[in-house]
């Protein structure tokens, strides 16, 4: 399991030293070496040098080893801790996670306006969740005034920097034409980057664009193919849109959809 998976919050969401470690600015990344290798305590020691050196993205991660019980029972209020340290330090990873906890209300009275402040420094900072989470706090109206172009600009910076959701939703904006010109082109490119990591949503997005000949003539085969694929991704629709275009397939050619979804394969981790 990867770092970024680990890690990841979609959508959207303490510790004492545990042995001696060398606090320099390098130790997050020793930290998230560690990580990819499973080992835990090393880690955490890493991290808990970075942070006693008041480096605050360590603390985002000390605190999401708590909170995934990765040092032994859960622990939320532990978790809770390091991300208010972290996000007091400007720790744009930790106040979006804390701000995350104020939106759903975990182990804390529900509160928009603290979340917004929060999420949107995240993103006034950059961090890529933060700029996705903010954007989707003005497309709700949660927090914030509820602004649908300011919400595509989160958005789009977002998936400017490789945010699978973000890019799915400007995608979506571009096929609908809500808040932007429509752009089908456009549309079919980004799903088409979503897609190549094996995201279900950007799979089946393209089978429905195949289907309805969105780029020229409808291709039931491909259509097919990628329906195929995101149903084995659990796309909850997946399954009936394949078995529904499938009736009006031949043999032939439900054996060359078949055929290129067993043949196709992720361009990388999700």
């Amino acid at each position: 399991m990867t770092v970024m998976r680990l890690f990841a919050l979609a959508a959207c969401c303490g510790l004492a030293s545990l042995w001696a470690a060398p606090a320099s600015a390098d130790s997050v990344a020793i930290g998230l070496e560690h990580l990819d290798k499973r080992e835990n305590a090393e880690a955490a020691a890493a991290f808990q040098a970075a942070f006693d050196q008041g480096e605050a993205d360590a603390a985002f991660y000390l605190g999401r080893m708590h909170e995934l019980g990765l040092l032994g029972p859960q622990r939320a209020a532990a978790a809770r801790g390091f991300y208010e340290a972290g996000a007091a330090a400007g720790g744009p990873q930790a106040q979006n996670r804390l701000g995350l906890m104020h939106l759903n209300g975990e182990g804390m009275l529900q509160d928009y306006s603290r979340a917004y402040e929060l999420i949107c420094a995240a993103a006034e900072a950059g961090d890529v969740n933060g700029l996705f989470n903010c954007g989707a706090l003005h497309d709700q109206g949660k927090g914030v005034a509820q602004d649908r172009a300011r919400a595509l600009e989160f958005y789009e910076a977002s998936a400017a920097k490789g945010h699978i959701g973000a890019k799915n939703l400007m995608a979506m904006a571009f096929v609908t034409g809500e808040g932007v010109e429509q752009d089908l082109a456009q549309a079919e490119a980004l799903f088409a980057e979503t897609a190549a990591v094996g995201n279900p949503v950007g799979l089946f997005a393209l089978g429905e664009m195949a289907r309805r000949g969105a780029d020229g003539e409808p291709d039931r085969v491909k259509a097919h193919a990628y329906y195929n694929l995101a149903a084995a991704r659990k796309h909850p629709a997946a399954g009936r849109a394949r078995a529904a275009i499938e009736r009006d397939m031949s043999a032939e050619e439900v054996a060359a959809a078949q055929k290129i979804a067993r043949e196709w394969t992720p361009s990388g981790a999700e």
